[in-house]
């Protein structure tokens, strides 16, 4: 397997502020004097900026491997070996065949090297075994959002790109029908959770400028939307001031929570009768994603900076330390089983999947377990949702085939909905 990392440039330049700036903005600064210093052949410097970096943001697959690549030019055999200890170290994916010193290191230390290639072999080997569950011809819709019925299996997909909502029921995986957005227009749906409690489906609406089709001069803002669960009709259309982009849903018994990634915010919405209230702000926010409530918190994961927990009486939130033999950045969609276990999806490092987040009794983050990874049919799996001991997931939500100049009709393919049993 090719590491993700590998295709992360050398060194990511950052706007930076002068003044307040938040965690990412600092690593962001951190790598723009890390660049300056290596353009200047000035290692040590760029090695000990790309180590603050690091420190705000363990576990960056990026980072990691400009440790590396600093390391290489510098002309340092053993500071290669700590950075390729390291990147395995955060149970990341590298493929050192393609690692063009590796010749050298393998001169200077064949058995530290072999022990390497074994860890990296372990790291891409595949977890898991998952079923294809449905395929439903919509290539076009840019599916980001998934949602189960427990109790019937139907699949509700949420698109992007033409605003709509579809269902997909099990005897017929290969077909689907509009559920909602036809009749009544919505925006485009970002997140979706089934609230079986009270018949309905929740769905978070929003645009993305150069994505979402509107018509002239239609206004679109963002919103929590609840559906019949049955007709798809539209019971209610929540909204907050404030709110810039809700995106990632989720329900237990009854409560809905949301994310707000671009406003840093998580709301609640405590039944079908009350108002979408804010629950919790943070400046330090940066990408919030999925969302759960279990072991007596909220959590959240940032893709930019790892999982938050909220604490339910103060509302604040803490980043949870990095557990040994982990990456939390990448982090995109959540979910939470009846037990209490937690699971989550990676897409922005090698190897990409699904992965169980294991604590201790004090309720501290110990470990990351794959429970898929290393499937061909993965790109960039989105939205992980449990059900009846599988976790379903969406193979590849195709990004890069609807935005800016890299954006190929013709590359794009059909939405593949995958389960895989959980461990």
């Amino acid at each position: 397997m090719k590491s993700l990392i590998l295709t992360l440039p050398l060194l990511v330049c950052g706007a930076a502020a002068a003044q307040d700036l938040s965690l990412l903005d600092t690593s962001r600064q951190l790598r723009a004097e890390t660049r300056a210093a290596a353009g200047a052949g000035d290692w040590e410097a760029a090695r000990r900026t790309n180590e603050a970096a690091l420190a705000l943001q363990p576990g960056h697959a990026g980072l990691l491997n400009n440790a590396l690549l600093i390391a290489g030019f510098a002309g340092d055999v053993e500071g290669q070996f700590l950075a390729l200890e390291r990147i395995a170290g955060a149970g990341l994916a590298f493929d050192i065949s393609d690692y063009g010193r590796a010749d050298t290191l393998r001169t200077a230390d064949p058995e530290r090297l072999a022990a390497l290639e074994a860890a990296f072999a372990a790291i891409a080997a595949p977890a898991g075994d998952a079923r294809r569950v449905a395929e439903p011809p919509l290539k076009d819709a840019l599916i980001e959002a998934l949602a189960v019925d427990s109790e019937t299996e139907r699949l509700f997909l949420g698109s992007v790109a033409d605003r709509r909502i579809y269902r997909v029921e099990p005897f017929a995986p290969e077909a689907f029908e509009v559920f909602a957005g036809e009749d009544e227009p919505v925006g485009s749906i970002f997140g979706l959770a089934v609230d079986r409690r009270h018949g309905r489906l929740y769905a978070a609406e929003g645009q993305i400028e150069g994505i979402t089709p509107a018509a002239e001069g239609e206004a679109l803002s963002t919103a929590l939307l609840a559906f019949d669960l049955e007709t798809g009709a539209l019971i209610e259309r929540y909204t907050i001031e404030g709110a810039e982009r809700i995106g990632d849903v989720a329900v237990r018994d009854g409560v809905v929570l949301a994310t707000d990634a671009e406003a840093g915010r998580i709301y609640r919405l405590n039944g079908p009768r009350a108002q979408l209230e804010l629950y919790a702000e943070d400046p330090r926010f940066e990408s919030l994603q999925g969302v759960v409530s279990t072991r007596g918190a909220v959590f959240a994961v940032d893709y930019a900076l790892g999982l938050w927990r909220i604490d339910p009486v103060e509302r604040s939130a803490v980043l949870m330390p990095t557990p040994p033999g982990a990456s939390l950045i990448g982090l995109d969609g959540m979910a939470v089983d009846r037990t209490g276990r937690v699971f989550v999806i990676r897409n922005g490092a090698a190897p990409v999947g699904v992965f169980e987040l294991e604590f201790d009794i004090d309720n501290q983050l110990t470990a990351m377990r794959p429970v898929l990874t290393g499937d061909d049919r993965l790109g960039e799996p989105v939205t992980v949702r449990l059900t009846d001991g599988r976790a379903f997931l969406i193979n590849d939500a195709q990004w890069p085939l609807f935005e800016g100049e890299g954006a190929d009709p013709d590359a794009r393919t059909d939405p593949l909905i995958l389960s895989v049993p959980l461990p």
